[in-house]
């Protein structure tokens, strides 16, 4: 029976850091890789706190979404990945100021440590093709 998984990648995006996709499409659903706040021309993370590095996770999910023929106003689920779990309403207020009701379903967890040094926070989405 044919796959019907199909990778695809961003060029506007920040190269992988490791061996895995932007996105991979299976049926009319997309799964985006979480995305810390790298900078996609330098690929280091973003300075300006958690605040810029949560932008610029999101710019980064955008690209990936748009170049799978998406949007961020399909996004049907988010995962956030927390450094410290007190600065959750940040991330939240950026998060309303990109994205409109009716919102995606959520889980926050607070971890101990993410796959770039610096990085604050991890957003991963999940949203219809």
């Amino acid at each position: 029976m044919p796959s019907s998984r199909n990778v695809i990648h961003a060029r506007t995006a920040p190269r992988p850091n490791g061996n895995y996709s932007h996105v991979v499409r299976s049926g009319s659903t997309l799964h985006v890789a979480g995305w810390m706040g790298d900078d996609p021309t330098t690929e280091d993370i973003v300075e300006g706190g958690i605040e810029a590095q949560t932008v610029q996770a999101i710019k980064n999910i955008n690209a990936c979404l748009e170049a799978a023929g998406s949007s961020l106003d399909k996004v049907v689920r988010r995962r956030i990945y927390m450094i410290d779990i007190k600065e959750f309403r940040k991330v939240d207020a950026i998060w309303g100021e990109w994205f409109e009701e009716p919102w995606p379903v959520s889980t926050c967890v607070q971890i101990s440590g993410l796959a770039k040094e610096g990085a604050l926070v991890e957003l991963e989405v999940v949203a219809d093709a």
